[in-house]
């Protein structure tokens, strides 16, 4: 068989398999492709909620995004932010010194909870609403 044969069998293997996944008549690999991507996507880009903190209080969610709308002081000893920096040599653990996120940058991850000594941000949580303590 000649190379462009073998690469149509396989487009129409790639489109017969995708159509069995996702129950629906997909005509192009790339419309796979881009069907895959927004269903890895989902949520990701569309927040349940987004929360605005300014206090000093613990917001617990958990967060994925958290945007600086000015330069912002974590408070890790009350937040549960599970951001790793190296405690030794080879060990990692847990964040034990407050840091600073400058304003406008954003981070990403799954933060547990939020406590900030000074500052604003914007967090992003894919489901539910936030409690706040303190």
């Amino acid at each position: 068989m000649r190379q462009k044969e073998l690469v149509y069998l396989l487009k129409l293997q790639i489109q017969e398999d995708n159509n069995k996944k996702y129950n629906m008549k997909i005509n192009t690999t790339d419309q796979a492709f881009l069907y895959e991507i927004k269903e890895q996507l989902k949520g990701g880009v569309d927040p349940a909620s987004t929360v605005y903190i300014a206090t000093a209080q613990t917001h617990t969610g958990p967060f994925y995004a958290i945007t600086a709308l000015e330069d912002t002081v974590f408070d890790v000893s009350a937040g549960t932010l599970n951001i790793n920096e190296r405690t030794g040599a080879d060990v990692m653990g847990a964040i034990a010194t407050d840091f600073t996120l400058p304003k406008g940058v954003t981070i990403y991850g799954t933060f547990s909870a939020i406590d900030l000594t000074s500052g604003k941000v914007i967090a992003y949580m894919k489901s539910g609403r936030p409690t706040v303590t303190g």
